[in-house]
């Protein structure tokens, strides 16, 4: 009783082996095939793109607005001045050659 248990798990255990077989070389198929047609449409996009830079096609943007244009340069001239300085604290050296606080020296 025991053989025909066996023999009906070992044959079900087959399907399911050939089945998920199956299932992964269809997966890889498709995966292939939807990879191969991102590819080619992302080349005809950069084609696209390249052939429109060349042929100055990208010239419709409009030239940003004076207001922003002036907020942009007291932006630059804010970030310019906080490169420029900075706070400098001076540690001092005691005479044993190593660094000291402030109080140290007094």
């Amino acid at each position: 009783m025991l053989l025909p248990d066996t023999l009906i798990l070992g044959v079900l255990m087959l399907i399911n082996l050939i089945s998920l077989g199956g299932f992964a070389l269809w997966i890889r198929i498709y995966i292939e095939q939807a990879l191969m047609d991102i590819d080619e449409k992302l080349a005809l996009a950069i084609q696209a793109l390249v052939d429109k830079l060349m042929s100055g096609g990208l010239a419709e943007f409009e030239p940003p607005n004076p207001i922003q244009g002036a907020i942009a340069q007291l932006i630059q001239g804010m970030a310019h001045q906080k490169m420029n300085t900075f706070d400098a604290n001076i540690t001092q050296r005691g005479p044993d050659g190593q660094f000291t606080g402030a109080t140290d020296l007094e």
